[in-house]
């Protein structure tokens, strides 16, 4: 009759507090929100929590954020029901931030493997994706609908140099955590953080420093560029 309960995520309680004062009236439609650093003290907890949960509320139609503004209570109390469906994919799907957590620790060492180990022809092969790749996001600030199709290609391009490290064990791992990049949430956010002015040629650069590095056979080079990438990407995803 019952399901057993879990506790929930931090992100997704901050969700609740705020769908409640929205739906008790205390917070009101046009009404802004304290800014990250505020609301991580007030709800005593990280700012990657409050960044997960704004993005949250913003896919559940709550929060609007506008840029250089702050984010805005879009609803009143008479419409601040969640979407249900969303709100049950939101629940399954994995925190952003400890799908971030996993990559920073399991990719730099899977690069400086794929350095020692990747064939001549794996090498060309991630030559030849990282090409596709950056000029994936070179047409993206031309033609906005390719941003689904580089991030496609930029999760199979992490998942190549994955494989490149010939550790099945490490492998199996890395695949399960790369497939949580397609859900909802993480898409959300790293949406927002390619909209960021000048990340893509950033990114491009640093994922041809990371092949370069491995197909150089250069395995602390490689471990040190992947680790600056994904830092790279706590910034923008979770630092602002």
């Amino acid at each position: 009759m019952f399901e057993q309960v879990r506790p929930q995520k931090f992100f997704m309680q901050i969700v609740t507090q705020i769908r409640k004062s929205i739906a008790d009236g205390a917070l009101k439609r046009g009404d802004k929100l304290p800014p990250e650093r505020i609301l991580a003290q007030e709800f005593g907890t990280s700012r990657a929590s409050i960044r997960e949960a704004l993005s949250a509320l913003e896919l559940l139609g709550l929060v609007e954020s506008k840029s250089g503004q702050g984010n805005f209570i879009k609803v009143d109390a008479s419409t601040a029901s969640m979407d249900g469906e969303l709100l049950k994919e939101l629940l399954k799907d994995h925190s952003p931030y400890e799908i971030f957590e996993s990559r920073l620790e399991l990719e730099p060492v899977m690069a400086a493997l794929a350095a020692e180990r990747a064939s001549d022809d794996e090498r060309g092969e991630l030559a030849g994706q990282v090409e596709r790749l950056n000029e994936l996001g070179a047409q993206c600030a031309r033609e906005p609908s390719k941003v689904e199709a580089y991030m496609e290609e930029d999760r199979k391009l992490h998942m190549l140099i994955g494989r490149c490290a010939h550790n099945s064990v490490l492998f199996t791992v890395f695949s399960g955590v790369n497939l949580m990049m397609k859900e909802t949430h993480w898409r959300a956010l790293k949406l927002k953080g390619i909209a960021t002015p000048g990340s893509l040629p950033r990114y491009a650069e640093e994922h041809a420093g990371v092949v370069e590095a491995i197909c150089a056979g250069k395995a602390e080079e490689a471990r040190a560029a992947m680790r600056r990438h994904i830092l790279a990407l706590r910034a923008d995803l979770f630092d602002e």
